[in-house]
């Protein structure tokens, strides 16, 4: 009789023994799953964090030393600048910021001033190009005939073209001052069919100006600050 109740608490124990490590079993088994889990969370983290990361990188412009310290000055004059009372104004403003540019050039001798002066006119002219064709254009389009808006990307294009090749260039090199030249008269030309064409005909047609204007010269200001954290 003693045997067997000595068995019967032998066979307990070792059955809740067993219970015991196999509970412990499951506990650590469960652990190892949550730090796994934990672990893959991370790495999920991680690398969504080195993709966004990536599409920033290869979202911002390369630019030139030049091209990056004229941003720093234009971002400068920007944070003090007052916003022009509506679209209209804020782009014949910058119309004719790049005019004076371009008349600087013409009476400048030494090449590091003309290097220095083809960057900032480059530079104003890829954000003004960049902000017309991204907020002026589309409701332009709605609201105008369509050629009249159509010329004037197909006219960006082509000064842009031209902005690629002179950024690409020493001011010592052949044909630099005439390719700088060339685009100043693109530019007129643009800027003529833009002032006394698309401008006159977009008011009063229905657009909110003011509100444009603001959002104009909020991504102007963003666009400058990637040119000038850009390497």
């Amino acid at each position: 009789m003693a045997k067997k109740a000595a068995k019967a608490k032998a066979r307990t124990a070792s059955r809740a023994k067993k219970t015991t490590k196999s509970a412990t079993t499951r506990r650590k088994t469960a652990a190892r799953t949550k730090t796994t889990a934990r672990s893959k969370a991370a790495i999920r983290r991680k690398t969504a964090t080195r993709a966004k990361t990536a599409v920033r990188r290869a979202a911002a412009p390369k630019v030139s030393a030049a091209v990056r310290r004229a941003a720093q000055e234009v971002k400068t004059s920007l944070a003090v600048a007052e916003m022009p009372e509506d679209a209209i104004a804020l782009l014949q403003q910058d119309h004719r910021a790049v005019e004076a540019l371009f008349e600087e050039f013409e009476n400048t001798q030494k090449k590091a001033d003309k290097a220095a002066l083809a960057a900032k006119i480059c530079l104003e002219l890829r954000v003004h190009t960049q902000i017309e064709e991204e907020l002026l254009y589309p409701p332009a389009h709605r609201k105008l005939e369509h050629d009249l808006v159509d010329e004037a990307i197909v006219e960006h294009a082509s000064a842009k073209e031209l902005i690629r090749q002179i950024e690409a260039m020493d001011p010592a090199e052949h044909l630099y001052d005439a390719k700088i030249k060339v685009l100043s008269e693109y530019i007129k030309h643009h800027v003529k069919e833009e002032e006394t064409e698309m401008f006159p005909k977009l008011r009063g047609r229905g657009l909110n100006l003011h509100a444009l204007a603001e959002q104009l010269f909020k991504r102007k200001a963003e666009l400058i600050r990637g040119y000038a954290k850009a390497g």
